[in-house]
């Protein structure tokens, strides 16, 4: 299958576990629209694909809390000055998720093409805009200090 989020190397930070916590939730992302596409086919969906699907939102709603949770904490120790709205972002994004995850236990709503175009959207440009305004005062300021990334395994801090 067409992969309906490539990671572009253009999307790299130079950020080793930003970057590959970046791309996890891309191949994450990828596997949400595959099972929505399979849907798709039928002409309704099965309990099996939407338990399926609830599953991998609910796995992609963790991944992106806890990147968020370790790229905020960067943010505290390297001392970035657009943090806090660069947390509300993030807040904002986590309500959207919880709100489907939401519609989805309650069967008020399935994910649909327009919300995982949204995400789509929203992933590109917050990595364009605000992680690369992040990735150039970290670049700047790491020359003399070392961040403790403890949140974020050995393996994948050098990883990539």
């Amino acid at each position: 299958m067409k992969k309906y989020l490539k990671w572009r190397n253009t999307w790299s930070l130079g950020i080793d576990a930003i970057d590959l916590h970046h791309q996890q939730i891309a191949v994450m992302f990828n596997n949400i629209v595959e099972i929505y596409l399979d849907s798709t086919k039928q002409a309704a969906e099965t309990d099996q694909q939407s338990c399926l699907m609830h599953r991998l939102l609910v796995e992609f709603n963790e991944k992106v809390r806890k990147h968020f949770c370790d790229e905020e904490e960067l943010m505290q120790q390297a001392n970035y000055p657009g943090r806090i709205e660069h947390a509300r972002e993030h807040l904002m994004l986590l309500a959207e998720l919880k709100h489907y995850l939401k519609n989805i236990e309650d069967e008020l709503d399935l994910i649909n093409l327009n919300t995982l175009k949204s995400l789509k959207a929203w992933f590109i440009s917050h990595i364009m805009n605000s992680d690369k305004k992040f990735a150039e005062h970290l670049h700047m300021q790491s020359n003399n200090t070392q961040y403790n990334m403890c949140h974020i395994p050995e393996k994948q801090r050098n990883a990539v």
